[in-house]
């Protein structure tokens, strides 16, 4: 028994060690810094926000986040629960946060985890008197040689994944980053370039620059463009194959994507995306523990959604085909503001978890200038679907998710039930073909085309149209051919949109007419009390929307003077407008 005993803890801890083997630590480094060290260099605007918010958006997804940020007063003001532990981003805080960091990774690792640590830098890059690049710190810089030397080697994680936004303000679209030359923009891009992570083959890097070595902030989102891309696409804008994890790929797709149709500005910005050498499918967050989240299920009317809370902050955007499933994992608000390019609807935090409909109401747009009207219209214009990933992949030559599945909530993070009404599958015209049992029991089919009108009711998932029908038998049976035809009015539900299951149910009722041929007799009823029921599923092919049901037809029909109920059963493939 004894033995026994010795031999089931020893299993029970090779078990525990496994399990653990295959967990992810991830641990985040957020530093942020508005001024500068050039007096050429007017401090930035919003560096200072972009770290709260990317120290928030990482918490949301499961990672363990420590933020250095010097806050100016309005952003001190908002007193978010992040700025509440924050410290300087001076060297020396660096410093002792960089070993705190590697005390915490050796743990784990003697525990049989593997750790994953991002380090994200907002602020300003630059070159000093000898050309050498480096990112500015409160008192202090942070040079090519002491990023990896004092700060990405020392972290002894399994794997680093560096981002960065390292730019200057001017104006409502301000940029980021001194006026440089090719020769300063090399020095600067050399810091994070591919050649430098070679030799480091668990380090991985995503940063944007512009033609003339600038990124930009926007005033209308309070952030720096790349930085609020980036946090959109982990938040899980960028997730394509829904799997709750976003990698290299993926992410660089996403920001290439929502970068693409910005025009009207002095320069473009384009992505720069290195995924660690060792393993290229390396994610950079995993699933997300329970929270806010807002899914977009596919079939969603509204392709270009953002959300914001009550103090203004752009949280999130996402630029989706219709086809696609997105669930945005939310940084908490008591109160969202979700916003289409002109509707808007305010939601509670509590209403995130509960069934419900999204009443959008007209916007007005505020945004004033050639630059604010250059990002609104161009920044998220180009959805990230499958066929820009792919062409995206082929292009970087990053390693690819697998797209076979489709795309399915993630088991690491809450599916609320609640949804924007979807307009456009309850409203509009169906184009189909049936085919159904022949009238009065006659042993063949009759098919014919079909025409639906459809228009959503106030009620959640309800509609209410009409239906036009007109059926034949091609073949006839003893020489009889039938004519049948029918108008009524029709009543239909669909099923809520959360479930992710594109059910409908519906049925009608109205005037008809069956009328028969037989040689040169002709007889028939106009008369025809007819009633239609149906269920079946909507759904898109090749791009083309789609509706197949199975369909029960009863009439009454007055036959030899005498009154019955004659039923049919059928189908029916309609296009769907």
């Amino acid at each position: 028994m004894k033995k026994l005993g010795v031999l089931l803890g020893a299993a029970a801890l090779l078990l525990a060690r496994g399990a653990s083997a295959e967990a992810v630590v991830r641990r985040a480094l957020v530093i942020a810094h508005n001024g500068s060290d050039d007096p050429s260099l007017p401090s930035l605007r919003f560096a200072d926000d972009d770290g709260v918010l990317w120290a928030e958006t990482l918490q949301r997804l499961g990672v363990e986040t420590t933020l250095l940020v010097d806050p100016d007063e309005a952003t001190r003001a908002t007193a978010r629960p992040v700025l509440a532990g924050a410290r300087p981003p001076t060297p020396d805080e660096v410093k002792r946060e960089v070993a705190r960091l590697r005390a915490a990774n050796l743990v784990d690792h003697e525990l049989g985890r593997q750790t994953d640590v991002l380090l994200v830098y907002v602020g300003h890059g630059n070159t000093d008197e000898a050309g050498r690049a480096y990112f500015t710190l409160a008192s202090g810089r942070l040079d090519k040689a002491s990023l990896y030397a004092d700060v990405v080697d020392p972290l002894g994680a399994s794997y680093v994944h560096l981002i960065v936004d390292a730019c200057r303000a001017s104006g409502v679209v301000g940029s980021r980053g001194g006026q440089t030359d090719a020769a300063v923009l090399a020095e600067l891009r050399g810091m994070l370039a591919r050649e430098q992570l070679a030799t480091r083959p668990t380090v991985g890097a995503v940063f944007a620059e512009s033609e003339d070595g600038e990124t930009h902030e926007w005033s209308r989102i309070r952030a720096g463009v790349f930085s609020h891309v980036a946090r959109s696409g982990l938040m899980g804008a960028a997730d394509i194959n829904g799997d709750g994890k976003v990698e290299y790929s993926e992410l660089g797709a996403f920001v290439t994507a929502s970068l693409q149709g910005v025009k009207g500005l002095p320069s473009r910005l384009s992505l720069h995306a290195f995924a660690p050498t060792r393993e290229p499918r390396r994610p950079l967050v995993g699933p997300a523990p329970k929270g806010p989240s807002l899914p977009l299920p596919s079939g969603l009317e509204h392709s270009r959604i953002s959300v914001e809370d009550s103090d203004g902050r752009r949280l999130a955007d996402v630029r989706r085909s219709k086809e696609q499933y997105v669930l945005l994992r939310l940084p908490e608000r008591d109160v969202y503001w979700i916003r289409t390019p002109t509707q808007e609807a305010r939601i509670t935090l509590a209403e995130l978890s509960t069934s419900g409909i999204i009443d959008l109401g007209d916007r007005e747009l505020q945004e004033r200038g050639p630059a604010e009207e250059a990002l609104r219209k161009g920044l998220f214009a180009v959805p990230l679907d499958k066929d820009f990933y792919e062409r995206y992949v082929a292009a970087s030559g990053l390693a690819p998710v697998g797209l076979s599945q489709a795309f399915p909530p993630s088991a690491g993070g809450a599916f609320p039930r609640f949804m924007a009404r979807q307009s456009d599958a309850t409203v509009g015209w169906d184009l189909g073909w049936t085919g159904q049992q022949a009238p009065l029991g006659l042993s063949t089919l009759a098919t014919g085309p079909t025409v639906t009108w459809r228009r959503e009711a106030p009620l959640p998932s309800l509609y209410y149209g009409a239906r036009a029908t007109y059926g034949l038998t091609p073949l006839a049976t003893d020489d009889i051919r039938t004519h049948r035809g029918a108008l009524l009015g029709l009543l239909g539900a669909q099923a809520p949109a959360y479930l992710r299951v594109p059910l409908f149910l519906e049925a009608g009722a109205g005037w008809g007419f069956l009328g028969i041929t037989r040689g040169q007799v002709r007889m028939g009823d106009p008369t025809v009390l007819s009633t239609y029921t149906a269920a079946g599923v909507t759904g898109a092919l090749a791009g083309v929307r789609l509706r197949l049901a199975a369909t029960l037809t009863y009439d009454r029909v007055t036959l030899d003077q005498r009154n019955y109920w004659d039923r049919a059963f059928g189908f029916e493939l309609a296009l769907r407008r």
